[in-house]
């Protein structure tokens, strides 16, 4: 409660005949006095120093009334109870309520007319800072216990004439520095109770962000939230939850006047799951005028996959089938983060027709964006198969890169056959005819057919008559969930 300046009472409401005294007063039975404020607003009551008697005790009798749920000045200010309007000043009213009773109301700007005769809750001026430099409502009752027609405090009729106000049925002694707050209930439907708190309205949250995430880069998450009629409803709270348990990463965003609430995450950092997706909550948790509502979506995130290995071999020899399986092989990586996976390079190879040297493979991959590189290298290579001339091969180097934008694939080498060297184009699966006993396929590019993008680089890979299949410098990438 914010300090409040000293009420400057005035001089004529404390000297001025009010009219005749009733001819049945009954101090035992004021009126059923209620918060002087319309049905179902709640105000603060609380009372300045010097409200007291002048013994200097705090028995006040004088309360002081400010809306905080809205703006005090200006506010409404209806009759506490029925009776006739007994005088009116600049800031202040007296309404006689009969039978020796009165209640006054002080500070006001616009003001009743002095002479009129009201009921509970009619309108009898608005609360403002006449008198004073805070704007408030100061209320009082009285009771004319002298007889006289007007009540003043000490007079010789009986005790003092402020009475400790009794507002709904309940006496209130407030004193500086302590508030309570009061919802009116005057001229409330339903026999004196306040009017029903309106029912929340039913709202519907949908979400509308990002539906393909990626660790290591930012994700916009957004939500529209509706109330009856798909009417927009603005500047309410939304909260955004990525992931759940220890994974978990949240934002809130404000709905703006069209609903929609935004909030980013600015560094994605999920795990990935067997079917790839991270769950996502949006909320709204409630308020007095709309109730709580949310929605969940599955997002997909985005992963990348590799393979790469030296050599592999299978070569139906008679009696004694050659079959080396891919070495060194990385094996099949699949990730959402950035790791590498290399195997330990293989020194050489040595079978029965074909020998290798210095094998290593390599899957590197990454985030912001999601890449993913495999890349497998081979010192020299020498194939002699029945019915073939003699390939030798060497500086074998085969890549494959794939991102959610592209699959691309190279290969370095040199290749002689019979012991002639070969000139090599710069395309993919340039095809070398070893009649019809085998066939030769130099930087041999496979596109994937089950990724957004991916692709298998063989450097080289050569069939025969009979099912003879040798795979040198093998790579396959590919990228997955992308958007």
């Amino acid at each position: 409660m914010r300090k409040r300046i000293a009420v400057v009472l005035s001089t004529a409401l404390v000297v001025l005949a009010l009219g005749a005294p009733t001819a049945s007063a009954d101090p035992d039975n004021p009126p059923d006095f209620k918060m002087p404020f319309p049905c179902g607003q709640a105000w603060a009551m609380f009372t300045y120093e010097g409200h007291g008697p002048a013994d200097g005790s705090q028995e006040q009798k004088r309360i002081d009334m400010q809306w905080p749920d809205g703006e005090t000045d200006g506010a409404d200010v209806v009759a506490s109870a029925g009776g006739t309007v007994s005088h009116v000043e600049p800031g202040g009213v007296h309404i006689d309520h009969g039978n020796g009773w009165f209640s006054q109301y002080l500070h006001m700007s616009d003001r009743v007319e002095e002479g009129k005769v009201v009921k509970e809750g009619d309108w009898i001026g608005n609360a403002s800072n006449v008198g004073t430099n805070d704007p408030h409502l100061h209320y009082q009752q009285m009771y004319d216990f002298d007889g006289n027609g007007y009540p003043t405090e000490g007079g010789d009729g009986g005790p003092d004439e402020l009475v400790h106000p009794v507002i709904q049925g309940k006496e209130y002694r407030i004193t500086p520095g302590n508030a309570e707050n009061l919802k009116s209930t005057n001229s409330c439907d339903g026999g004196g109770d306040p009017e029903p708190e309106p029912e929340p309205e039913k709202t519907a949250l949908t979400y509308t962000g990002d539906t393909s995430i990626s660790n290591g880069s930012a994700a916009e998450l957004s939500a529209v939230l509706e109330g009856k009629a798909g009417e927009p409803v603005a500047d309410r709270p939304v909260t955004f939850e990525l992931g759940d348990g220890d994974s978990a990463q949240t934002c809130e965003g404000t709905t703006d006047a069209k609903g929609a609430a935004t909030c980013p995450i600015d560094e994605v950092e999920q795990p990935l799951s067997d079917d790839a997706t991270v769950p996502l909550t949006a909320a709204f948790e409630g308020d007095d005028e709309y109730e709580p509502s949310d929605d969940t979506a599955n997002l997909d995130l985005r992963y990348v996959t590799g393979r790469g290995y030296g050599l592999s071999a299978k070569v139906p020899l008679p009696l004694l089938p050659l079959v080396i399986d891919p070495t060194p092989d990385t094996g099949t990586v699949r990730e959402a983060n950035a790791e590498t996976a290399s195997p330990e390079c293989a020194e050489g190879i040595e079978a029965l027709v074909l020998s290798a040297g210095g094998l290593c493979s390599e899957v590197v991959t990454e985030t912001g964006p999601s890449r993913s590189t495999a890349t497998s290298t081979v010192a020299d290579v020498s194939v002699g198969l029945p019915g073939l001339p003699a390939i030798e091969v060497s500086g074998i180097t085969a890549t494959s890169t794939s991102t959610c934008s592209s699959a691309q694939g190279s290969v370095s080498l040199e290749l002689s056959i019979a012991g002639t060297p070969v000139s090599l184009p710069d395309t993919p699966n340039f095809v070398i005819d070893l009649g019809v006993a085998g066939k030769l396929v130099v930087n041999e590019q496979i596109p994937a057919d089950d990724a957004d993008k991916g692709l298998t680089v063989n450097a080289v890979h050569l069939t025969a008559l009979g099912g003879a299949d040798v795979v040198i410098g093998s790579t396959t990438t590919g990228a997955f969930n992308c958007p």
